[in-house]
């Protein structure tokens, strides 16, 4: 689940975002005493999941269609 920060919280700096389990959010959640969406933010992720260094999605057409 990725989410970025909008507060600090411990070692962690407003803006950063991380990919964390549901788990490990709810447990830094507990440990700082402060709701999930009182600190951090849920980030829109990339439908086709590819990383932006590769460039632009390339879909293949099949030869002979």
């Amino acid at each position: 689940m990725l989410r970025k920060f909008t507060k600090d919280i411990g070692r962690y700096k407003k803006g950063q975002q991380h990919d964390y389990p549901k788990a490990v959010w709810e447990q830094i959640a507990k440990s700082a005493k402060v709701k999930l969406e009182g600190f951090s933010e849920a980030v829109e992720t990339n439908l086709v999941l590819q990383t932006m260094m590769r460039g632009p999605v390339n879909i293949h057409k099949r030869l002979g269609t």
